[in-house]
């Protein structure tokens, strides 16, 4: 989906409502988050930012094949790896040789030339923001440092997701608990905006591939986008 003139009024605090409401559409060919960055990044020069995982998770992820950074390496012409999790990063290259990993807090640590000198044709930031206590700064600060960067795509947890929607009949709320913040289409263009982005588009995905014993699902999202499990928004530095 794409924001119009008088949509973006609104993002930019030109305009005030207490109760707007925007009309949601979904116009992607691309059901889940990992299929549209492999997509993007195809034989791209990237960087991913916030790549490491959970480390008891990683060799088991990479076994099966569905370690993202992995992915995004095999796929794209080169990818630089950066996290602020050093022990990660030193376990990955000890076991794995893995190159361009490089532990960096991306707000107060200078970047290697190696990234610097070289044009990003995608930043991606993937399921990052929502741990993060200030968002808008932290944007804010990639869009001064990495000048180099083209794109920033930028993939967050779906507020609306029906998992939320079927634990509230329950009167409970599932949560990872490092979260700060659960983001909605229009609360997360508004960050991007108060960053200082442009808006290329937003759109709705499933986290994972759906399974064949999964149909009714599939289904269900087909029709009702608004409830998958993620949020993806690209964003023009």
């Amino acid at each position: 989906m794409k924001y119009n003139n008088e949509e973006l009024e609104y993002l930019r605090g030109v305009k005030f409502s207490n109760g707007a409401k925007f009309e949601l559409t979904s116009n992607s060919d691309f059901l889940n988050r990992d299929d549209y960055l492999l997509h993007l990044s195809k034989d791209k020069t990237i960087m991913h930012l916030g790549f490491v995982d959970h480390i008891p998770l990683i060799d088991e992820k990479i076994k099966k094949g569905n370690w993202l950074h992995k992915k995004l390496m095999d796929t794209s012409k080169i990818c630089f790896g950066v996290d602020i999790n050093k022990e990660g990063i030193d376990y990955i290259q000890k076991k794995y040789n893995y190159p361009n990993l490089h532990a960096i807090d991306i707000i107060s640590d200078n970047l290697p030339d190696e990234i610097i000198n070289k044009k990003i044709d995608y930043l991606l930031i993937p399921d990052v923001i929502e741990h993060i206590g200030n968002p808008v700064a932290f944007l804010q600060a990639i869009r001064e440092k990495l000048t180099n960067v083209d794109k920033i795509i930028l993939t967050t947890p779906n507020a609306l997701r029906l998992n939320n929607f079927k634990f509230s009949l329950k009167n409970v709320e599932c949560i990872n608990t490092d979260h700060r913040f659960w983001f909605t289409p229009y609360t997360l263009s508004k960050i991007a905006t108060d960053a200082g982005y442009e808006i290329e588009k937003i759109g709705f995905y499933e986290h994972g591939v759906l399974s064949r014993r999964q149909i009714l699902r599939k289904l269900f999202l087909s029709k009702y986008f608004t409830f998958k499990d993620t949020l993806i928004i690209e964003l023009k530095c």
